[in-house]
């Protein structure tokens, strides 16, 4: 029986409540930004009601916190409504791709792509990448007269081609709340322009794979020109 190919990875059950809520808000804001899903079928959950599920289940996960029952049951039952709608939503953009013969329209969505597995698996297809963590570097952008300013290229190095990596930045790596989420890419370089002047950045990574994530690596800065 002919059965709808897995070409999403949408495996959710590796997430932790923190790291799912900040995957939910990354969705809603690549299927904002993505040209095909400009329309919806009624299924389909937008990027508007996606934040506003992320945003319900961090109230949640704060009011569960003292141990009340009745809230970690709510918490619970939203996890659970809201992972039904990302996989539901990662369900059409498969189908749309397959119906317009368009693999690109499985980039830039916010899921990863589902690996292929081979038969006899080499060593670079072998490595556990939760073991490991991303080499980062940060360059700035050179123009014909020198560094650009505002401009600045993070450089992740890879243990694993095709590998996806999520980034966060901070401008103040102690304080826990203030890194925020970049996206999780499967490309190496990341450009940004327009940031501003003097201000010390830092990044850190980690490796997605298969739900699971690898711990993070060190904090690499940067002081903008």
């Amino acid at each position: 029986m002919t059965t709808l190919p897995e070409l999403l990875d949408l495996n959710l059950n590796g997430y932790s409540i923190n790291d799912f809520i900040v995957f939910v808000n990354i969705i809603a804001d690549k299927t904002a930004a993505h040209p095909a899903l400009k329309e919806y079928p009624e299924y389909f959950t937008s990027p508007e009601k996606l934040r506003e599920k992320a945003a319900l289940l961090g109230q949640l996960r704060d009011a569960a916190a003292n141990g009340d029952r009745e809230k970690k049951a709510e918490k619970v039952a939203a996890w659970e409504e809201t992972k039904l709608a990302v996989i539901m939503n990662g369900k059409h953009i498969t189908m749309l791709s397959l119906h317009r013969n368009d693999p690109s329209i499985l980039l830039n969505t916010g899921f990863n792509l589902k690996q292929k597995q081979s038969g006899k698996p080499t060593s670079a297809s072998s490595t556990d990448l939760l073991a490991e963590t991303p080499g980062l570097a940060l360059k700035y952008v050179q123009s014909a007269s020198g560094p650009l300013a505002g401009a600045f290229t993070v450089v992740i190095t890879r243990a694993k081609n095709k590998a996806t990596t999520e980034l966060q930045m901070s401008d103040n790596p102690s304080d826990e709340s203030s890194w925020k989420s970049q996206g999780i890419y499967a490309k190496s370089r990341i450009e940004y322009k327009g940031q501003q002047s003097e201000k010390r950045l830092y990044f850190k990574a980690r490796y997605h794979q298969e739900g699971g994530v690898s711990p993070w690596s060190q904090a690499v800065n940067i002081l903008v020109l």
